[in-house]
């Protein structure tokens, strides 16, 4: 028939073919009877036998006897003390990790301070730069104003001595004069005209057109402060040539002897005061033989300008 599939024939004669080709194959041990006889079987399974215990044999020696890994009997110990040494090393990773944390914070605490001491630096630095440009501007204006003190001082000398001039000069028409008695609702300008009849010989009417006012100095105190001393009299003259005159011939008048008053030239405080010190220095330069007398605010010896100062 044509869909007949052909039967393989195994050619018993052959063990060996037979058996390589068993082994490349997986083929039922039934054909194997069918198609043997007894003697021819026997001799196939003592050649698998043998081929068997040469592979067995081919296997032992390719193991290591010498080799071979024999169970441990401390391996829970072993476990125990490696499980003690991995904590042992996470600890001290741990503890190295904290430290290594720690000083990272303390790093980053120092660059922060670092940063906030640079910001202060910085900004002390602006400010001195700002104070010294101020220093700078205030030593202008310092040395600005210093010669401006210095014009203003010369200016203020040169107003002083003007001023005490000016009233030094207008002091030069005064008279004053002392150890007049006071009286109760007194005429002292009156009282005065009369005194100056006796002085120089000029007439009433005259003195009252030459005599300007007449008045005394301070105010009046009662009797238990005054200690009986009367105040001083300021007399202002009109003329400079009348003033003079009484000046010069109070010195040597009897009624001024005998009314026991004295005419005295006015003089500033200052002066007053100047004249009490030179007057010392021109009483010895007398007594040398050295020709000295007082200015208003100064004193000549030997025409030489001698200061207070």
């Amino acid at each position: 028939m044509e869909n007949e599939i052909p039967t393989q024939r195994f050619d018993c004669n052959s063990p060996s073919l037979f058996l390589t080709m068993l082994s490349d194959h997986d083929y039922n041990l039934t054909a194997l009877h069918e198609a043997c006889d007894d003697d021819m079987i026997e001799e196939i399974e003592v050649d698998q036998a043998m081929a068997a215990e040469d592979t067995d044999m081919s296997k032992k020696d390719k193991v290591n006897w010498d080799h071979t890994p024999i169970k441990n009997k401390n391996t829970k110990r072993s476990k125990v003390l490696d499980d003690h040494a991995k904590n042992e090393k996470l600890r001290d990773v741990h503890a190295k990790e904290d430290t290594v944390n720690a000083v990272l914070r303390a790093i980053q605490e120092l660059t922060q301070k670092m940063d906030d001491q640079t910001q202060r630096f910085i900004r002390f630095e602006k400010q001195i730069n700002a104070n010294s440009s101020a220093i700078d501007k205030n030593k202008k204006d310092i040395t600005e104003l210093q010669s401006q003190v210095v014009l203003l001082k010369k200016e203020n000398a040169f107003l002083k001595s003007a001023c005490d001039e000016h009233a030094r000069y207008k002091r030069r028409w005064n008279l004053r004069l002392t150890g007049l008695p006071e009286k109760d609702e007194e005429n002292v300008r009156e009282t005065v005209i009369g005194i100056l009849t006796w002085i120089i010989p000029v007439s009433v009417e005259r003195l009252r057109d030459t005599v300007d006012t007449v008045h005394r100095l301070g105010k009046r105190e009662s009797a238990a402060t005054s200690n009986n001393v009367p105040r001083v009299v300021i007399i202002q003259f009109g003329m400079r040539t009348i003033r003079d005159e009484v000046w010069k011939k109070s010195k040597d008048a009897r009624v001024c002897k005998d009314l026991h008053i004295s005419f005295k030239e006015d003089f500033s405080k200052e002066d007053r005061l100047a004249r009490a010190k030179l007057w010392p220095l021109v009483q010895e330069a007398r007594r040398r033989g050295k020709r000295a007398y007082l200015k208003e605010g100064y004193a000549l010896i030997d025409n030489k300008r001698v200061d207070p100062d």
